[in-house]
């Protein structure tokens, strides 16, 4: 059976992405210094730091232009201490995502087993009624709060050779 040209943009696009993705980063043929020597005495290397320590997370060192963790079968080119921040950056996103993602669930179970407690208790006098009534609403306008999503605004980190 024929292809779509969907199907045919598709997997141009797809083709275009994997090349781009084996070609690297265009800086990095431009780049004078590697970015460990960067990153030392960059201004705003210990502010990263101690943020990073305040929540008990070790920072990490770049004093070699390296990057152990990297694997040939990630399918991207080795880019030595960039390539590592870069990938730092998507895994802390990712870190920080799901750890804002878990404290939402548990934020939402205890506020609907608070809810539940107050629909279980004696509230037969108006005034106790009155001011579970007030509460329950209160914590169901907390509840529709976490549902919401935020956006955090980033410098852009990664590039390609496409405009």
């Amino acid at each position: 059976m024929a292809k779509t040209a969907a199907e045919y943009q598709r997997a141009y696009r797809e083709r275009k992405a994997e090349l781009a993705k084996q070609a690297g980063d265009p800086t990095d043929k431009i780049s004078a210094r590697p970015f460990s020597e960067y990153v030392e005495n960059d201004g705003n290397w210990t502010v990263i730091q101690e943020v990073l320590d305040c929540v008990g997370v070790t920072p990490p060192a770049f004093g070699a232009d390296k990057d152990d963790q990297w694997r040939e079968e990630w399918g991207e080119p080795y880019r030595a201490s960039i390539g590592r921040a870069e990938r730092m950056v998507g895994a802390f996103l990712d870190a920080a995502s799901g750890l804002a993602d878990a404290i939402a669930r548990y934020k939402r179970k205890e506020i609907d087993r608070a809810i539940a407690d107050l629909e279980a208790s004696d509230i037969t006098a108006p005034a106790i009624k009155k001011k579970a009534l007030a509460e329950i609403v209160r914590l169901n306008r907390i509840r529709d709060q976490l549902d919401k999503q935020v956006r955090w605004s980033l410098p852009q980190w990664k590039t390609t050779g496409e405009n």
